[in-house]
C-alpha cells in the first residue's frame, strides 16, 4: 500500500455550493492550500466563477486546466505573462493604475481597499480621490473594489473595517462589483456580489463546510522493545514496560509537522493508536497492539483542525503543509 491523499469530490462541490448565494472566487493559491491545485481546478472548475492565485506561476497552471477568470491576488511584477494569458491583477493607488494601463491591462484591474489589516490596498481619502480621477481620465472600468477582512471572529472589529471600506469606497464614482475575502465574512450581513473564498473551500472555519483532505498511509513494519528501551530520534520515549509499536511511513518531509511529535493520535482498523517519540523525516512511530499487522490501513489525518488545536496553531498551517506530501493523489 502507498502513501495516500484523499480527495472528497462531493465534500468539495457541496463547501462550493454553500457559498453560491454569491459568485465564488475559489482562492487555490499555496497549491490549493495542501489539497493540489491542479486535482482542486479539475473539480470546482464548472462550479466557481473566478480562481484566485498569489503569483504568476499558480495562475498559469489554473489556465492551462481553465478558461475562467483569474485572479492574482498579490503585488505582480510578470505583466507581460499577465497579458499573454488574460491575467487579473489587483491595484492599491494610482501609481498600479496607472503601470497597469501602460502595460495593456487597462480592463484588467481589480482595486483594493485597505480595511485595516494593511497588509495591502488603498488607505488614505486622498489616494481614493486620486485614483477616483485617474480612472476617469484614462477610462478606465473596474472588474470590482474588493477588500479583505482580518479578525472575522470579531464582529465590533469586522463592524468597524467594513465602515472604513464603505467610507474609501464611496469616493469611487464608477459602479463596480465588491468582493470581499476573510475568513467567515459570508456569514455578515454586508453588501457585496463576490466572496474570496480561502479555508472554506476545504472544510473549515466556519459551520456548514466539510474537510476535504483526508491523509492515509498504512504499517510498513511492527516490532517489539522491551522496557527501559527507546523509540526514536533523541531517546524521547523511554519504555515503562514492555509494548508493541508500528511504523508508519509519513514524515515531516511529507508535511506532517514534527512538533506534533507524540501528541496525536490515528486510526488504524477502526482502533485509535497514541502515536509516539519524534517524527522523523520519512516515517512515524505508534504503540499498537498484536490485532496490528504490517500492510494495515493507518489513517494519519481527516481532520486538520484536531492537529491544529495539538499545536496552537491554525488549519491553514497544517493543510499548507502537506503541498510536500509524498504519495498518491485520489479523487474520491
Amino acid at each position: 500500500m502507498k502513501n495516500l491523499k484523499f480527495l472528497s469530490r462531493s465534500a468539495l462541490i457541496d463547501n462550493v455550493n454553500y457559498f453560491k448565494s454569491k459568485k465564488v472566487c475559489a482562492m487555490v493559491k499555496s497549491n490549493a492550500y495542501g489539497h493540489g491545485i491542479v486535482e482542486i481546478v479539475k473539480i470546482i472548475d464548472e462550479f466557481v466563477d473566478y480562481f484566485g492565485v498569489v503569483n504568476v506561476d499558480e495562475a498559469i497552471k489554473v489556465r492551462r486546466i481553465s478558461n475562467k477568470p483569474i485572479l492574482i491576488c498579490s503585488r505582480v511584477d510578470d505583466l507581460k505573462s499577465c497579458l499573454k494569458y488574460g491575467f487579473e491583477v489587483i491595484a492599491e493607488d494610482e501609481n498600479d493604475l496607472n503601470t497597469f494601463y501602460k502595460a495593456g491591462l487597462k480592463d484588467s484591474c481589480h482595486l483594493k481597499i485597505n480595511s485595516g489589516m494593511n497588509r495591502f490596498g488603498l488607505k488614505s481619502e486622498l489616494s481614493a480621490k486620486m485614483v477616483n480621477e485617474f480612472l476617469k481620465e484614462k477610462e478606465i472600468k473596474l472588474k470590482s473594489i474588493c477588500s479583505h477582512f482580518s479578525m472575522t471572529e470579531s464582529r465590533r472589529v469586522t463592524n468597524l473595517a467594513y465602515k472604513k471600506f464603505v467610507r474609501l469606497r464611496s469616493l469611487i464614482a464608477q459602479d463596480a462589483m465588491i468582493c470581499f475575502g476573510g475568513g467567515n465574512i459570508f456569514s455578515y450581513p454586508y453588501h457585496f456580489d463576490m466572496v474570496r473564498v480561502g479555508v472554506g473551500l476545504y472544510g473549515y472555519g466556519q459551520k456548514g463546510v466539510k474537510p476535504v483532505l483526508k491523509i492515509v498511509s498504512h504499517v510498513s513494519k511492527t516490532f517489539y522493545a522491551k522496557k527501559g528501551e527507546f523509540v526514536g530520534y533523541g531517546q524521547k520515549y523511554c519504555l515503562n514496560k514492555n509494548e508493541i509499536f508500528a511504523v508508519v511511513p509519513v514524515g515531516y518531509g511529507d508535511g506532517l509537522r514534527r512538533n506534533l511529535s507524540g501528541n496525536f493520535g490515528v486510526v488504524i482498523n477502526g482502533k485509535k493508536y497514541p502515536s509516539v517519540g519524534n517524527i522523523c523525516m520519512d516515517a512515524f512511530f505508534v504503540k499498537v497492539d498484536k490485532n496490528v499487522k504490517v500492510g494495515d490501513e493507518v489513517v494519519v489525518m481527516s481532520n486538520a483542525d484536531y492537529f491544529a488545536k495539538k499545536i496552537d496553531t491554525i488549519p491553514y498551517e497544517i493543510l499548507t503543509g502537506f503541498s510536500n506530501f509524498r504519495g498518491k493523489t485520489i479523487i474520491e
